[in-house]
């Protein structure tokens, strides 16, 4: 695999980490979890959305421009990466109110 290609890859895992980052921290502030374990799966969610839409299916979601010699549609795919981010996060915040006691 040629260099540009492990950049490309680098690039598109810190913006996933970014947008789980963001997701979490959004989703905190209406009651979810925010220690560290709950920014991980937001993180791979927006990894995998990356994946699958770019790498997998070869879907072009809006104007792509030329990164590290790869045409890629950037806007659109960290639109779907942080969708997928978002609803990891609602996961997390529906099953931590769901396992927190209720009061009586």
């Amino acid at each position: 695999m040629p260099a540009q290609a492990y950049a490309l890859v680098f690039t598109f895992m810190a913006c996933s980490i970014g947008l789980g980052f963001v997701a979490t921290r959004l989703l905190a502030r209406a009651g979810g979890p925010t220690r560290r374990l709950a920014y991980v799966l937001p993180g791979l969610a927006g990894f995998g959305a990356f994946y699958l839409i770019g790498h997998k299916l070869g879907i072009s979601v809006g104007p792509e421009i030329t990164l590290y010699g790869f045409q890629v549609a950037l806007l659109g795919d960290l639109a779907i990466g942080f969708a997928a981010a978002l609803v990891a996060a609602t996961l997390q915040l529906a099953i931590a109110r769901g396992r927190t006691p209720r009061a009586a």
